[in-house]
């Protein structure tokens, strides 16, 4: 059988939780911050060196040094991050500035590169004390920086007997961190609102999927066993039922009435695969089909355990349509192995069909065969025109693409529910595409040799 399909991985973008999202916001606005800090703290430093070298005469050793502490302390607070780290650090920096506004004022005559450097020293306390996860107490951290360093360079100033320097810098700064804290309040906010149904939304999109999966495997299962059972039955001459269809029917009776397929199953014992590929063989060689195998079988071994049900499943399907339409009782399957993927061809040369012209209701191809091979990745084509035989190729790649996916108990359940419902009744079941619908085989591979009986429809 197919099996259960799974929840395809595709990249589904809804933002960061909404549990998360402060937290998370919160470190990035801290590590921002922080390189911020130290940026204007070395552009402080350097353009001192830089007027101090246009300037022979002025000694900026002094206040180069101040920034030193400032920039030790920013190094403490980003390795501890607690309340304890960021007073130090504030009580730290209010020194530092002060200090180094004392050195400004007495070596820079110019006022607007006084105004400058000062801000550049200010900006840190504005910037450090204003890291934080609470919005109210990152505006609170921030103006208590900036008062503290608009306390520290006033004394300075006022010691150094200069005039009052506006700080336009620090006060942008200012300005610009409680214009971030009120947009990261409205964003998060609004997130908060928004998310959930998002979320919601994505969840009863995947159950959707889950679901739909299910009830084309489920039909797919219908069709290898119920209407393949009642047309061998029909075909079947007067008397008692053949023992190997009989025991072929009760096997695939405890399959239908069981959840084995549903349930997520382990990888298989190595040559697994090989051994159900071959009972699947040697079933229809004993309804009469003389059936050639090439190439290389046990490349099926280094495909995943759903995968190998799958295309097992839709061998025999192909085979039990040589045996019931094409019309002779000879076929050759081949394996082959790529690398990348297995291949297997089914070829026989019987009369063959023109697929465009077969009735949407006809399952055989289309649902045991097809969109059994899709729901694992995979590809099938198919060659044949009425008089010259048909061959059947179907493609399974290795790795990931086939690869199970465990699914949540409530998704699991929801499905199982659905996959009651649909094999309650042998009726063909809407399949959405493949590709949107990806799937994998649940049903462990001893019983994926299961359910191909003549009376198989294309």
């Amino acid at each position: 059988m197919g099996g259960v399909p799974t929840i395809r991985k595709d990249p589904l973008v809804l933002g960061i939780p909404t549990h998360l999202a402060p937290r998370v916001n919160a470190w990035s606005t801290v590590r921002a911050f922080h390189a911020g800090a130290i940026g204007s703290l070395v552009a402080a430093a350097i353009t001192m060196l830089l007027y101090g070298a246009s300037e022979p005469g002025v000694r900026v050793v002094g206040a180069v040094l101040a920034l030193v502490p400032m920039l030790g302390m920013i190094g403490v607070h980003v390795q501890f991050g607690t309340w304890r780290s960021a007073v130090a650090f504030l009580v730290v920096g209010g020194v530092c500035t002060w200090w180094f506004t004392l050195v400004v004022q007495r070596e820079v005559p110019a006022g607007w590169v006084t105004s400058y450097l000062l801000s550049l020293a200010v900006i840190p306390l504005i910037l450090v004390g204003g890291a934080g996860a609470v919005p109210n107490r990152v505006a609170l951290w921030s103006f208590t920086g900036f008062l503290v360093g608009r306390a520290a360079t006033w004394i300075g100033i006022v010691q150094a007997g200069g005039p009052p320097r506006p700080l336009v810098l620090a006060w942008i700064t200012l300005g610009f961190v409680v214009a971030l804290v009120l947009f990261t309040s409205r964003s998060t906010g609004r997130s908060e609102r928004v998310q959930p149904e998002l979320l919601r939304s994505a969840r009863e999109e995947h159950v959707s999927a889950y679901r739909a999966g299910v009830e084309a495997e489920a039909s797919a299962i219908l069709h290898d066993t119920v209407l393949n059972h009642l047309g061998a039955i029909a075909l079947a001459p007067d008397g008692p039922m053949d023992p190997h269809l009989a025991k072929t029917v009760e096997a695939d009776v405890q399959v239908l009435t069981g959840k084995e397929w549903l349930a997520p199953v382990s990888r298989p014992r190595p040559g697994a695969a090989v051994d159900a590929f071959t009972r699947m063989v040697d079933d229809h060689r004993a309804h009469g089909l003389d059936v050639t195998v090439s190439g290389d079988p046990s490349a099926l071994d280094r495909l995943d355990q759903r995968a190998v049900t799958a295309l097992v499943r839709a061998v025999g399907q192909c085979l039990a349509n040589v045996r019931k339409h094409a019309g002779t009782d000879a076929a050759e399957v081949s394996v082959f192995d790529d690398s990348s993927s297995c291949t297997v061809m089914v070829v026989d040369d019987g009369r063959g069909f023109d697929e465009d012209s077969t009735g949407s209701d006809r399952m055989g191809l289309r649902g045991s065969v097809r969109d059994r091979i899709g729901r694992v990745g995979g590809d099938v084509q198919i060659w044949s025109s009425p008089g010259s035989g048909t061959s059947v190729m179907m493609t399974v790649p290795y790795g990931p693409v086939t690869a199970a996916t465990s699914t949540q108990a409530a998704t699991s359940t929801q499905a199982a529910t659905s996959t009651q419902a649909a094999t309650s009744t042998p009726a063909a079941t809407s399949t959405p595409p493949a590709t949107s619908t990806p799937a994998a085989t649940g049903i462990p591979v001893q019983d994926a040799a299961a359910g191909n009986d003549p009376g198989a429809d294309r």
